[in-house]
C-alpha cells in the first residue's frame, strides 16, 4: 500500500457478486463473516464465540497527514443488540496500528446509536467514548480529516445517502494530543504520514442473522 499525497477518489457500491480483491483485503475472525449480498456487504455470526469480527481494508488508497479528505459509508443495523453488535469505519496511523479511531453504528434501542472510540498506543478509556443515539436502524457515517488542525471530525446522517446528506456532528479527535473533544499524540510523520482505512462488523457474543447488519456505498475523496 502506498502513501497518496494527491488522493485519488475511490468508491464502491458493493454491487458485484464477488469482492474486488485488487482493492480490498478481507479478514474474518472466529465466527464473524463479511460477504457481498444483495448489493451490499453483509455481516453475519453463526455460533458466536464472544469475539467475532471481520475487517475489510482498502489496499491502495492511503490518505495523507497533509491532506484534507473524507470517507463516507452507509450503514444498517437491525440486530437490536445495542453496543454488542455493530458496523462502521476504522482509521489508523499507517505507521502504528495501535493508533486508531473508530466510528461505529449499533442500531436502535438502549445502549445503541453511534459511538466514537479513540485509541492511542493501544490504550482507550471507554468512559470517554463519545455516543449519540438518534434511535435509527440505518444511516450514514462520515469521518473527515483537516490537515491544518490535524483533527478528525465524526458525523452522521440519520436518513442515509438517498436523499442527500444532512450531517450532524458527533465530535472531534486530535492526533497531536492538543485540543479536540478526544485526543492522543500519534507522533505522525509531519512530512509523509498517512492513514489506513478499514470497514468492519463485530459481535460480542451475539448471533447476527443475514440481513441484520450491513454497509454500502463507500466513498473516499479529497476535500479543498
Amino acid at each position: 500500500s502506498g502513501t497518496c499525497l494527491a488522493l485519488t477518489p475511490f468508491s464502491d457500491n458493493f454491487n458485484a457478486t464477488a469482492l474486488k480483491t485488487t482493492r480490498w483485503a478481507l479478514k474474518n475472525y472466529a465466527k464473524g463473516k463479511l460477504a457481498p449480498a444483495e448489493g451490499k456487504m453483509n455481516f453475519t455470526v453463526s455460533g458466536p464465540t464472544g469475539d467475532d469480527f471481520s475487517t475489510l481494508e482498502l489496499k491502495n488508497n492511503r490518505p495523507g497527514y497533509n491532506e484534507n479528505w473524507e470517507v463516507i459509508l452507509d450503514v444498517a443495523n437491525t440486530s437490536g443488540q445495542g453496543y454488542r453488535v455493530g458496523t462502521g469505519l476504522l482509521i489508523y496511523n499507517a505507521a502504528d496500528y495501535g493508533d486508531q479511531v473508530n466510528l461505529e453504528f449499533n442500531g436502535k434501542g438502549n445502549n445503541a446509536g453511534f459511538a466514537v472510540v479513540g485509541i492511542t498506543n493501544d490504550q482507550d478509556n471507554p468512559q470517554e467514548d463519545i455516543r449519540v443515539n438518534p434511535n435509527i436502524t440505518k444511516g450514514s457515517l462520515r469521518i473527515s480529516f483537516d490537515k491544518a488542525t490535524k483533527f478528525f471530525t465524526f458525523s452522521y446522517d440519520a436518513t442515509g445517502s438517498a436523499d442527500g446528506f444532512k450531517w450532524v456532528k458527533i465530535g472531534t479527535f486530535s492526533t497531536t494530543g492538543i485540543g479536540g473533544d478526544r485526543r492522543g499524540n500519534w507522533n505522525m510523520n509531519p512530512s509523509g504520514g498517512s492513514f489506513g482505512i478499514q470497514l468492519f462488523g463485530f459481535s460480542d457474543g451475539r448471533s447476527v442473522a443475514s440481513g441484520n447488519v450491513s454497509f454500502d456505498n463507500f466513498k473516499l475523496k479529497a476535500l479543498p
